[in-house]
């Protein structure tokens, strides 16, 4: 994903929330059982690219650096938490419409009874400024309402919960569980990445984070265009890392 300007102020900074996850009535308060890993872009949509460092010996491409942290984050948590539903949007270099990324999220698999999914886009940043660094944390806008309830909401036992609450009540909800979740990923990132600059968590009007119709996080992990950045990028070791570092962050969300 490249960022256009760098100027502006993250949403939020070093935000700190107590939680527990449950909550009677709100249908985005169940266990978390269904994660949906998203990597961002593929096929004949590279995202950001970079060939302006020596060391990366070509052309790096965003769409290959988010497929490798989301397959490696997928690894992890098969292994750590079995009993977890996970599903990758994409697991090879294919292009996906963001309609297709959404459905995917909200229709497959179904939810479990009484269980809640996240939703998790993995993406790599870009910016005209080779300065600009570090990680941030993406969120639906929190006046952007959402659809969460029509003739395409999957038939899952939490539909008598959907219906009831109103539309707004529920974008209020959704609202509120992904400041929490946002949170813990900014906290995880932020105790973790010593180095990195965090660039807090900021609310956008994108498509993935509207249409999933659940708690939803895009991470942007890095910036290829700095060249610290991309050292890091570029190193498999450094991958591994984040991609355990997301994970612990998910099992916070538990």
């Amino acid at each position: 994903m490249r960022e256009t300007s760098n100027t502006n102020p993250p949403y939020f900074n070093y935000v700190r929330l107590e939680f527990v996850w449950g909550g009677r009535g709100d249908p985005f308060s169940y266990p978390l059982e269904t994660v949906i890993i998203d990597a961002g872009h593929g096929g004949h949509d590279p995202g950001g690219a970079t060939n302006a460092w020596s060391f990366a010996g070509g052309t790096v491409y965003e769409k290959d650096l988010s497929l490798d942290i989301a397959k490696r984050l997928h690894a992890l948590l098969a292994v750590s938490h079995p009993h977890l539903q996970l599903v990758m949007t994409r697991s090879e270099d294919v292009f996906l419409s963001l309609e297709e990324r959404c459905s995917i999220a909200y229709q497959t698999p179904p939810l479990r009874p009484q269980t809640s999914s996240l939703f998790i886009s993995i993406h790599v940043n870009s910016a005209t400024s080779n300065q600009a660094s570090g990680f941030e944390i993406l969120t639906k806008e929190q006046d952007k309402r959402v659809t969460l309830l029509d003739a395409f909401t999957p038939p899952i036992e939490n539909i008598p919960l959907y219906s009831a609450h109103s539309q707004l009540s529920l974008n209020r909800l959704l609202n509120q569980r992904n400041l929490v979740v946002a949170t813990v990923f900014e906290q995880a990132l932020n105790g973790s990445l010593v180095t990195s600059r965090n660039r807090g968590i900021k609310e956008r009007d994108l498509w993935v984070l509207n249409g999933s119709r659940m708690p939803a996080v895009l991470v942007e992990v890095g910036f290829l265009s700095n060249e610290e950045d991309a050292r890091n990028l570029l190193s498999p070791q450094w991958r591994q890392r984040m991609a355990q570092i997301l994970a612990q962050a998910i099992e916070q969300c538990m």
